[in-house]
């Protein structure tokens, strides 16, 4: 991967831009992720005559980790000025996952001349005030504690309850490793959290939307689609065999059907 680096209000951030003129299509990790989260999608999509655009997130990755409140407010900002400092030249897309999936709806709220398709999976922001999290979520946030490789490992595979690739959980781990990166998956974690719910906002997104939900999704389970499934612009795609990273567990068919939602839509 070819990667880029520019400053966003003070912050050195890297990203991936494969460059085309084509549509972009900007990808938002979630909680711990990174561009690496997307590498079995980027090269897909780019060859869909799409541009492919990846971030890491500040935070995460290996973009500056200022000691700083990691708001959903403050994530939101950052992403419409890191689309504002590409200079593109027309609206992009944005697919996010999880607390990706957040960040993007509300900057399709909040900026939605920037957002021309939205594509939200398995989106944090949308569950009730009284959620506390599930088990598997709490198995996946003791990575925090990992001492090794296999503790990390075994963190890991709470996402989707399967073995974890070596290669994955390695870079996975010595992003965690840096420094302020702990701090900074429990900021954004809280950020999260305590964010306004997307629930009674979700129908004034304008964008043309695409809800991607893996079936066995043990992180954000399924149940909690209802918000989604009452919006007017958006189309939903249950995933079988899924769980919370279908982009990972099911990455041909989860890029056949973005590409193809954003290729169909763009042709309207």
């Amino acid at each position: 991967m070819d990667f880029q680096y520019l400053y966003v209000n003070n912050f050195r951030i890297r990203y991936l831009d494969t460059q085309s003129t084509c549509n972009a299509i900007l990808l938002i990790h979630g909680l711990g992720g990174s561009i690496e989260s997307w590498i079995n999608n980027i090269n897909a999509i780019s060859k869909q005559q799409l541009r492919a655009i990846a971030v890491d997130l500040p935070g995460f990755g290996f973009s500056d980790k200022p000691k700083i409140d990691y708001t959903i407010s403050f994530y939101t900002t950052f992403v419409a000025k890191f689309i504002k400092r590409l200079k593109l030249r027309s609206s992009v897309s944005i697919v996010g996952c999880s607390l990706g999936g957040q960040i993007a709806a509300e900057v399709a709220l909040n900026h939605p001349n920037l957002v021309s398709k939205l594509v939200l999976i398995s989106p944090a922001g949308a569950l009730p005030v009284s959620f506390r999290g599930t088990p598997a979520l709490r198995n996946y946030v003791d990575i925090l504690k990992a001492e090794t490789l296999q503790e990390a490992k075994k963190a890991l595979s709470s996402v989707d309850n399967g073995p974890v690739d070596d290669t994955y959980a390695q870079n996975f781990y010595s992003k965690l490793l840096t420094s302020g990166a702990k701090e900074a998956f429990i900021s954004a974690l809280n950020g999260s959290a305590h964010a306004p719910r997307l629930s009674r906002r979700l129908h004034k997104i304008k964008a043309g939307t695409l809800l991607i939900w893996g079936k066995d999704d043990r992180i954000i389970p399924v149940k909690f689609i209802e918000p989604f499934v009452k919006m007017e612009n958006c189309r939903i795609f249950l995933l079988e065999k899924s769980g919370h990273v279908p982009y990972i567990s099911r990455s041909a068919l989860f890029n056949k059907i973005v590409t193809d939602f954003i290729k169909e839509q763009n042709k309207n």
